[in-house]
């Protein structure tokens, strides 16, 4: 698309979006409006809110009053704004609310209706969900998810009893559930809720909760004493979490007992080779050599891509290159052709002196980017693809975008700095959006300089070449003051932020790590004491505070591991992981540590931040450096002598 007919679009866009001129003072007026229904001062919040009439975010003030007026008891005006705003994001948490509160009057006729018209609110709402069907007729699917839920312990509300009546009335729980949700107290360790489901038991039965407290406590003493009067079904269950908790510590015990319950205990063949497959996947992650063996010896029903993946990189980390061959070829063909087996095969056929069979493998991964075609790119001593391409929309599909009510909205959150708002109206505008739509959104995000946005909606149009609008230089100030201070280069900082948050600065995990590069508040907080800052609690979304905290703490992982494939796995999956990684098998060969370490996510974490560390060398304008070198860290000059 030409770049003045994007700027003539925009410019429309944002004249419609002043309102008379006036944006930034409506944009006050709303935060204002908004704060005096906070406070409950009605009367200047009408007044204030009567004022902007046709400012793109007041409907969300009457969605909050709505809520409010819902908590209070009130239902006055719910359903009509529920009805009249339902194109908004928000209004979803206000239907939830209405939901909830139609159920305490017990009007299920309403909720039906409203499911019926909202059916994704279904899943937002199991119970009410589950009660909506019972009231119905659908009486056996009621049960069904009523039965899921008294297994996991979830929470019943109160308007749930009468159901709750009539699935007792139905004959359950059964003893097949009440064993279920033993099992679930049991994976969470809570002993007391399980004594009192034990009086329910049969007696002959009772006394297995004992025993299976005490094989929590000492797995490997009481699978030894395992009991033959047992069901298989409560059998597996308790084997089950039994040797689970013997293998963390000790897979080879673990083994041994599978082995000797298979011949002593009467239970399913299938079961004893699930458990015999878990015991050999958790030696293989832990570079157990006897876990070559173990895994070779699985029947073929209990083989499967685990299996037969982490088979290859044993032999890979001990450079045994003919098994590697082998396994790789032993690989249904959708496997055998994943990036990763296809260099590994080419890497061993090189190895062993088959180099005219290794380069027309590592061709057809250089014709391609990522972690394994940079790799394969070196090994030939050829330019690495990295070509940009921009995005062609045309001027009329990026209209269509900026005349989006919903687009209009994500502006103005974006304006008052609440990205993940802005996020949520972008997505729901372009939910059913086609490549070509994705394409001009890509665009228009872009020119708002709203980064996390502009990569996603690449990736959305398949535009995956377009590496400048991907990759994006953002916080280019912060960057340069973190690098400087912390040693790291621009693009290892850069490769961090685009993994972690993808820019954006308000990203919050679930596991509560923040900011562009996803700190947790106690890791900030050590590094923030490190760097002497005079706040105890430095602001994560603070994009300055932020970049330099995190640029800090991967330095220090870097000074301490040597290499920064270490220091990313350290970021990301914790330290003292890395040591005892470390310890089992000593990073003497980089590419093949890598490739083997235990957690499949901080593997792709690793592999895509040394990947995106050669894109963000290229985008500055840098001939890239050795892919090779930088996985190998201190042991650079050893990865450079290897053969190539």
């Amino acid at each position: 698309m030409r770049l003045n007919g994007l700027i003539i679009i925009v410019s429309l866009l944002c004249a419609s979006f002043a309102q008379a001129a006036t944006p930034t003072l409506n944009r006050s007026t709303f935060e204002e409006a908004r704060a005096a229904l906070n406070s409950n001062d009605l009367p200047t919040y009408q007044t204030l809110k009567a004022r902007i009439p046709d400012y793109p975010l007041t409907p969300y003030l009457d969605i909050w009053e709505a809520r409010k007026a819902l908590a209070k008891g009130s239902d006055s005006t719910g359903q009509d704004v529920v009805d009249h705003f339902s194109d908004i994001p928000e209004s979803i948490n206000l239907r939830v609310a209405w939901l909830h509160h139609l159920a305490k009057k017990g009007d299920w006729k309403k909720i039906g209706q409203q499911l019926e018209k909202f059916p994704a609110d279904r899943k937002r709402t199991p119970e009410i969900a589950m009660l909506a069907a019972w009231k119905d007729g659908n009486t056996k699917q009621a049960l069904t998810l009523f039965s899921k839920r008294w297994i996991k312990a979830q929470k019943v509300s109160g308007y749930t009893h009468p159901l709750y009546q009539q699935w007792q009335k139905s004959g359950h729980p059964t003893l097949y559930e009440r064993w279920l949700r033993i099992d679930h107290y049991a994976n969470s360790g809570k002993w007391k809720k399980i004594k009192g489901e034990k009086r329910h038991l049969p007696k002959d039965q009772q006394p297995l909760i004992s025993y299976w407290q005490k094989m929590q406590n000492n797995p490997e003493k009481m699978l030894q004493q395992f009991p033959s009067n047992i069901s298989p079904f409560t059998a597996e269950l308790i084997l089950n979490d039994g040797v689970k908790r013997l293998a963390r510590s000790d897979p080879a015990k673990a083994w041994l007992q599978i082995l000797s319950l298979a011949e002593t205990a009467n239970l399913n063949p299938l079961f004893l080779a699930d458990q015999q497959r878990q015991i050999a996947l958790r030696a293989a992650r832990r570079h157990m050599p006897e876990a070559i063996t173990w895994l070779n010896s699985l029947p073929a029903s209990a083989q499967n891509e685990d299996t037969r993946s982490w088979l290859t990189r044993l032999y890979i980390v001990n450079q045994q290159w003919p098994q590697t061959i082998a396994a790789i070829d032993a690989m249904p063909d959708n496997e055998r052709q994943q990036s990763n087996w296809l260099y590994w095969k080419a890497r061993a056929l090189e190895l062993t002196g088959r180099i005219d069979l290794a380069e027309p493998l590592y061709l057809m991964l250089a014709d391609d980017r990522g972690y394994y075609s940079f790799l394969a790119s070196e090994r030939l001593g050829i330019p690495l693809k990295l070509e940009n391409s921009n995005i062609d929309a045309p001027d009329s599909a990026t209209a269509e975008i900026a005349e989006m009510k919903a687009v209009h909205r994500a502006y103005e959150w974006l304006q008052l700095g609440n990205n993940n708002k802005a996020s949520r109206e972008w997505h729901f505008a372009l939910q059913d959006a086609s490549k070509e739509q994705w394409a001009a959104a890509t665009n228009l995000a872009n020119h708002w300089g709203w980064f996390d946005q502009t990569i996603r909606s690449a990736f959305k149009s398949d535009s995956l070449d377009a590496l400048e609008s991907r990759f994006p230089l953002g916080f280019e100030e912060e960057v340069r003051s973190a690098s400087i201070e912390s040693g790291l280069t621009s693009s290892e900082i850069w490769s961090i932020i685009r993994q972690e948050s993808a820019f954006n600065s308000q990203a919050v995990s679930y596991v509560g790590a923040k900011g562009l590069m996803q700190l947790m508040p106690r890791t900030a907080r050590a590094v923030a004491k490190q760097l002497k800052l005079r706040s105890r609690h430095p602001d994560l979304f603070s994009p300055e505070v932020n970049i330099r905290l995190g640029s800090t703490y991967l330095a220090d992982m870097k000074q301490r591991f040597g290499s920064l494939a270490l220091a990313a796995a350290a970021y990301n999956a914790g330290p003292h992981r890395v040591s005892s990684w470390l310890e089992r098998t000593p990073f003497s060969a980089p590419e093949a540590w890598v490739e083997a370490i235990p957690f499949n996510e901080t593997r792709r974490y690793v592999q895509q931040v040394m990947a995106f560390v050669t894109v963000y060398e290229w985008r500055q304008e840098k001939t890239p450096g050795s892919m090779i070198a930088r996985i190998g860290g201190e042991l650079e000059k050893v990865s450079l002598n290897r053969s190539h």
